[in-house]
């Protein structure tokens, strides 16, 4: 009853959030106006791509979940021409389970607001493989001058799948990007006053891995070694520069083989062999701290937070029988 009640705290990131917005300005290059304006010339109201004369392609891309978020956007590489808010109608969104992600539901009469982007079409398919958990539809938006635009948004490949609730963090990054982008207010304090979150966990509560021997080191060079290519060498990620050695998959006909093989796979191509800190802290930004463009832009508040979050990963069910802590990574200036 407690995540029903609580709704979002946006005073606690606005501070950050700010800064983490004059160092993204400070990087980016605005788009000459003469280009947007060639590109422009091209639009197709009815259309969500834009073809130009040499074959370029670009896309309108409707935006409702991270990628509101100018950070977000800039951590996946992805740097739109223009963006503005918009309204869609006949559409609703809903927040799914099990982790309270943002998806869109076609709903007669209903609306919310959103940010659309233009990206270029290499932009548009490396989002398709962010968002493989999504498809892409085509919806009908209008912007606050009135104007009707076609454009893809995201929805989730699983149908009806049940309403959840959002982490706070998922919410306040979603809320601060339409700030950031001019969405009318009378939705984004809907967002903040209606929408229930999931508390971010306070610094004190944090859990840590523990369980390992304090005096055992390894090497980067020798983390490498075991990113998964290697079949006789076990799987280790490091996480805030504590080792997890992965047990290995469990025998084809045990009930735990697919979930396991899956999340090998992932582990593998995008964490194994390293320490993923600055990888979580990209993936999972949390606008309560700085952009993290280096590792010396985590404070070591962030880095507990990302320890707990792969403390509760791990630790789930379904995977604290196969990773156990063994170590730490020697840092470059640690000479024990």
């Amino acid at each position: 009853m407690t995540n029903l009640l609580h709704r979002l705290n946006s005073l606690a990131s606005d501070a950050n959030f700010k800064l983490s917005c004059d160092i993204l300005r400070s990087k980016l290059v605005p788009q000459e106006k003469s280009i947007i304006d060639l590109i422009l010339t091209n639009n197709n109201p009815e259309q969500a791509e834009i073809i130009l004369p040499d074959g370029r392609i670009f896309v309108w891309y409707f935006a409702i979940g991270s990628m509101i978020n100018p950070i977000s956007l800039y951590l996946r590489d992805l740097t739109p021409i223009i963006s503005y808010p918009v309204i869609c109608k006949d559409h609703k969104i809903v927040f799914r389970s099990p982790n309270g992600m943002a998806d869109i539901e076609a709903c007669l009469d209903a609306e919310f607001h959103g940010v659309v982007h233009l990206l270029t079409n290499e932009q548009m398919k490396h989002l398709d493989e962010i968002e493989f958990t999504y498809h892409r539809i085509k919806i009908k938006c209008i912007d606050y001058q009135g104007q009707y635009h076609t454009a893809y948004a995201y929805q989730m490949n699983i149908k009806d799948q049940l309403s959840g609730i959002p982490y706070e963090r998922y919410l306040d990054i979603i809320v601060k990007g339409c700030e950031y982008y001019g969405v009318q207010s009378v939705y984004i304090n809907r967002l903040k006053d209606e929408q229930p979150v999931i508390p971010r966990k306070q610094p004190a509560n944090f859990q840590s891995f523990k369980d390992f021997l304090s005096d055992t080191y390894y090497s980067i060079d020798k983390l490498q070694k075991h990113n998964g290519d290697d079949p006789s060498l076990p799987l280790w990620v490091s996480i805030n520069g504590k080792i997890l050695e992965y047990a290995g998959l469990p025998p084809n006909d045990h009930p735990d083989y697919e979930v396991q093989q899956k999340f090998n796979t992932f582990v593998k191509q995008k964490l194994g062999g390293r320490e993923v800190t600055n990888i979580a802290a990209k993936g999972l930004y949390d606008p309560l701290y700085k952009i993290p463009l280096n590792d010396e832009d985590i404070c070591d508040e962030h880095r507990a937070q990302i320890e707990d979050y792969y403390y509760d990963t791990l630790g789930n069910p379904q995977n604290k029988l196969y990773w156990k802590p063994i170590g730490r990574l020697r840092q470059p200036d640690d000479s024990s």
